[in-house]
């Protein structure tokens, strides 16, 4: 599933390609996207606007169209937004497509239908109703520190809760245990290795972003690029576990992530 990573850089291709196109029409080819709106209400709010800006939180993606309008998308399991120039083929499994008024359009594609797509007042509104936490990049180290102190359930399990901190999921969250030295399994864990865990996910998230979101290229050093069955760990050379942690199949290096 697209994490914090894949959706930012979602945001910045649409910020690259989408923004300040009058939408001629919209068209809803498969309801099962739609969250909270009708497929005519969803069309109908977007015909004659403009995306004015995207912004991002966590996993999801707001683009606005006018004041109290936003667009909200939730890329699911296999969604992509495409865009495509006048004449270009559409994709297979294009659920949404908005039509500009210059032809060129945008394609949510999704294979799986487990995205999203919602008319929402505003992006802060949307993600109070929802107990959404704060963003994984934006956080304080202060704010961190109070919502993962004293938390006696396994660390992988906050790590993927959304309602403390939004944007990670099961890689994100196994590559920031692996580059802190911390064992998924843990419980209760110290100031100190809470402060490490926070360095890390920075780093981790902010890696991903200079490569692009391309997990082939980060640095060696990572676990993702390891992450497979009979792979061995690149920081001590012993073999790395998975088993299923937080209902999720998780990797750590048993040697090193005490």
């Amino acid at each position: 599933m697209p994490e914090l990573p894949e959706v930012e850089m979602a945001r910045r291709y649409l910020e690259a390609t989408s923004l300040c196109q009058t939408i001629k029409m919209a068209q809803v080819n498969d309801d099962r996207i739609l969250s909270g709106v009708s497929a005519g209400l969803l069309e109908q709010s977007l015909v004659g606007q403009q995306f004015h800006s995207a912004c991002r939180h966590g996993k999801r993606l707001f683009l606005s169209l006018k004041k109290d309008l936003w667009l909200a998308l939730h890329l699911g399991l296999t969604g992509r937004l495409i865009y495509l120039q006048s004449g270009e083929a559409e994709p297979g499994h294009a659920r949404l497509l908005i039509i500009f008024e210059n032809n060129c359009r945008l394609a949510f594609d999704d294979t799986r239908v487990f995205g999203k797509v919602g008319v929402v007042r505003s992006p802060q509104s949307f993600l109070s109703e929802r107990k959404i936490g704060p963003d994984a990049l934006e956080i304080g180290l202060k704010d961190f520190l109070n919502i993962m102190q004293d938390r006696k359930g396994m660390i992988k399990s906050a790590l993927l809760n959304q309602s403390l901190v939004a944007g990670l999921g099961n890689l994100y969250a196994d590559e920031s245990l692996f580059q802190a030295g911390i064992c998924p399994k843990s419980r209760s864990l110290s100031e100190a290795r809470l402060k490490a865990l926070f360095s890390a996910i920075r780093e981790t998230l902010l890696a991903s972003l200079s490569a692009q979101a391309n997990l082939e290229e980060l640095p060696d050093s990572y676990l993702l690029p390891h992450r497979y069955p009979g792979e061995t760990c690149p920081r001590d050379g012993s073999p790395l576990r998975h088993e299923k942690i937080a209902g999720r199949t998780s990797y750590y290096c048993p040697k090193h992530q005490k």
